[in-house]
């Protein structure tokens, strides 16, 4: 009788222990799934802040283009009026015309910039947009996690042998 007592009273223990791990385990668990909440939600913040940082950076990038293609067709004035050619004749004229083709292209060069950068600005949002989805996933995570009742399972699941244990002792 002395041994199934002390097995009784050995298992009542094993199944508090158990049950107290099964509780901590799942804090854990909910606590870790917070903090990766936590850091997607800031990777998304991030991800929206570089997406501007580079539409800014294309903003500059196409005014620096407008200044070449300025400069672009004031050498190519300077240097044909050094030559002896009319730059002030009409538009349909050979300067008129290569002033124009200067500016078609110079345009068509400031459309692929602003295309990639916006390619790269959307690649950006995307991340975030990623990032947003797995805090939603480590939220969800979190707030599936419950304690108590990680406990009172491990507790329902070892009760049985507790009472196997301690069917000679109280029966």
């Amino acid at each position: 009788m002395a041994a199934a007592t002390i097995t009784a009273i050995t298992s009542v223990g094993s199944l508090f222990m158990g049950a107290m791990g099964a509780y901590q385990q799942s804090r854990a668990a909910q606590a870790q799934a917070r903090y990766q909440a936590q850091v997607a939600q800031n990777n998304a913040t991030i991800a929206q802040q570089n997406a501007d940082r580079i539409r800014q950076n294309m903003d500059q990038a196409e005014d620096e283009q407008r200044e070449r293609i300025a400069q672009t067709k004031g050498s190519a004035r300077a240097a044909m009026g050094a030559s002896g050619l009319l730059v002030d004749d009409t538009a349909d004229s050979t300067f008129g015309l290569i002033q124009q083709d200067i500016m078609e292209l110079g345009e068509y060069d400031i459309l692929k910039l602003r295309d990639n950068y916006e390619q790269e600005a959307r690649s950006a949002e995307i991340q975030g947009i990623n990032y947003q989805a797995q805090a939603g996933l480590n939220r969800l995570e979190a707030s599936s996690q419950s304690p108590f009742m990680a406990a009172a399972g491990s507790l329902l699941g070892s009760a049985g042998k507790v009472a196997k244990a301690g069917k000679g002792v109280w029966w």
